[in-house]
């Protein structure tokens, strides 16, 4: 499967569109080391493990983004329009509702906890290709 990734400075574009948009949001990157962690994990795996599926590299970059906090504030919305490009850039659109609330606060507040079974099968019924990848 060839998958095209979002780059740094994408994830770093659609964090200032989240700051700008947010009444309250602060901006700036904690660390941006996790964010290139996060891109690079998806893509390729660490220590012999990676994620297959188009669904499953979507769940870990949202697990990461949300649960390593890379921004200052906007992890959260970040990683969400992080993923949406993801699978805009693959040919698919994202059609989320308001249960994605819940999956991005069980990754914020228990990353161990949350159940990535549970964010793969929800992205999955959420996902439709539409086959306009570039």
């Amino acid at each position: 499967m060839s998958l095209t990734y979002p780059t740094v400075d994408e994830v770093l574009t659609l964090h200032e569109r989240v700051v700008k948009a947010g009444d309250h949001t602060a901006a700036g990157v904690a660390n941006r080391g996790d964010i290139e962690y996060a891109l690079t994990f998806v893509e390729d795996g660490h220590f012999g493990s990676a994620p297959e599926t188009i669904h499953e590299k979507a769940a870990h970059l949202l697990r990461l983004l949300v649960a390593n906090h890379p921004f200052v504030d906007g992890n959260k919305r970040t990683a969400l329009a992080t993923v949406v490009v993801f699978y805009g850039l693959n040919g698919y659109d994202l059609d989320y509702d308001d249960e994605v609330r819940a999956l991005l606060k069980s990754f914020a507040r228990d990353e161990r906890g949350a159940d990535l079974d549970a964010t793969v099968a929800y992205l999955r019924r959420h996902a439709e290709q539409t086959g306009d990848s570039t």
